[in-house]
């Protein structure tokens, strides 16, 4: 999340037939009211867990996480939630996450708009009616500076430089991924874009992944194969 043009687009996600986009203004008002809520209304958990599928709303909890000056783990299921005393989990793992000892579990409904989540179990919040009542700004450290875990890996800022660079991406780019961010890979190629200035275009389900290119002027793809388009990685390590 580079300075630059924030009224341009900066998460792009699409899901089937559903599109969402939010500019850099929008991402950073969702990344400053989960800082806040994780600070003013938790306490400042020193980590926050993350068992999300790739969606808008998962990278502005993630970078909302990271601002507060939490470490944030990306877990792949419910036992890698362990020592989190917070996650923000899909709603159908909230009961998973309580098992595991989480103590403040936030569920998402995984909707493409962030819809309310439905049928949770007590104790467990919703994310989308707890988030967007807090405040619209966060004077904490720059969310790209944090440590996040995943997949037994500790990735901390240079990392993230290092891998944008390594994968040649830079400011003028719009990258597409597929990679989940529960893999080093995946986290890297999302987080690495934002670092250096680059805008997201996040895919599941069926796409028709060339039309999206092209409609979004896409123009390096990871974890997708686009004939025309710069591909940067294809694996989910």
């Amino acid at each position: 999340m580079a300075d630059g043009d924030l009224s341009a687009p900066l998460l792009t996600y699409y899901a089937g037939p559903d599109r969402v986009e939010l500019s850099g203004a929008t991402t950073a008002n969702w990344v400053a009211k989960t800082a806040n809520l994780l600070v003013d209304g938790h306490g400042s958990p020193g980590r926050v867990g993350l068992l999300l599928p790739l969606h808008w709303q998962a990278v502005c909890f993630l970078l909302g996480a990271a601002a507060s000056g939490a470490t944030v783990v990306v877990a792949s299921d419910a036992a890698g939630l362990d020592g989190c005393p917070l996650a923000f989990v899909l709603a159908e793992h909230a009961s998973a996450a309580l098992d595991a000892g989480v103590d403040d579990v936030l569920a998402v409904s995984g909707h493409p708009l962030g819809a309310r989540a439905t049928g949770l179990p007590a104790m467990v919040l919703d994310a989308a009616a707890e988030v967007p009542g807090h405040g619209d700004h966060f004077g904490g450290p720059h969310p790209l500076t944090a440590q996040v875990e995943v997949a037994g890996r500790v990735l901390v800022a240079a990392d993230l430089e290092h891998g944008a660079a390594d994968l040649g991406l830079g400011a003028v780019d719009r990258v597409l991924t597929a990679l989940p961010l529960d893999t080093s890979l995946g986290l890297q190629v999302a987080l690495g874009a934002l670092a250096v200035g680059a805008s997201l275009v996040l895919v599941t389900g069926e796409v028709d992944l060339a039309a999206v290119c092209a409609t979004e002027r896409v123009t390096v793809t990871a974890g997708a194969d686009v004939p025309g388009v710069r591909a940067v990685a294809q694996g989910t390590d």
